[in-house]
């Protein structure tokens, strides 16, 4: 989100299979007033306006009173409540900031057997034109006969808790995955990476846990 004097403007990313599951960029504008009341409306997209109106903390940190409404006829699933076919859909909630995941992560739970990751992570601190905060680092392997290290490429990123990863190995492989952020109720995060491997000796599925 970009603060111009009270004048706003961003991107939403709606993870529903009305705007293709968080991948599809919602431009916005809005404004917030000076007892931070936060009011938005998006551009038309797939023939869809999302609306949204809220009360931002002093700290920038989190918004009360939150509520979502949908024009154009979606149905689909935000915030885990079903909205019927319509005119409209509405929903209250509140949201938070989501720290970075810039630092050090490592496997802690193995899905694809004895293979170990362990990242150097670094997330940008301003977004892209689609919203999305670009991910770059090193990574070291264990449990792999064909690589021990590897680097983050372009078009890695993190957007709100969702994203990829983009690895390339030093065997000439590379493992593209999609990147699930969790917190928990200390907004500890981990995240899971499911992808696959190709282009080498050591192919196929991957699916690991990491903190």
């Amino acid at each position: 989100m970009v603060n111009n004097g009270g004048q706003l403007s961003g991107v939403f990313h709606s993870l529903t299979s009305c705007f293709d599951q968080g991948y599809e960029d919602i431009p916005y504008t809005g404004t917030l007033d000076s007892n931070n009341n936060l009011s938005i409306a998006s551009s038309s997209v797939d023939g869809q306006v999302l609306t949204f109106n809220g009360k931002l903390a002093a700290d920038g940190a989190s918004i009360t009173g939150g509520s979502f409404t949908i024009l154009g006829g979606c149905s689909g699933t935000i915030v885990s409540v079903t909205f019927e076919d319509g005119p409209g859909a509405y929903v209250q909630t509140t949201a938070m900031r989501l720290p970075g995941i810039t630092g050090n992560w490592a496997t802690t739970a193995v899905s694809s057997p004895g293979l170990m990751l362990t990242e150097q992570l670094a997330e940008s601190s301003t977004p892209d034109a689609h919203g999305d905060f670009a991910l770059t680092g090193a990574v070291t392997v264990q449990g792999s006969t064909c690589f021990t290290q590897g680097t983050i490429q372009s078009g890695s990123y993190l957007t709100g808790y969702i994203g990829r990863q983009i690895i390339l190995m030093n065997d000439g492989s590379t493992l593209d995955a999609t990147l699930n952020l969790s917190y928990g109720s200390n907004v500890t995060p981990g995240f899971l990476l499911t992808g696959v491997i190709s282009g080498g000796n050591c192919n196929g599925n991957v699916t690991l846990n990491l903190q």
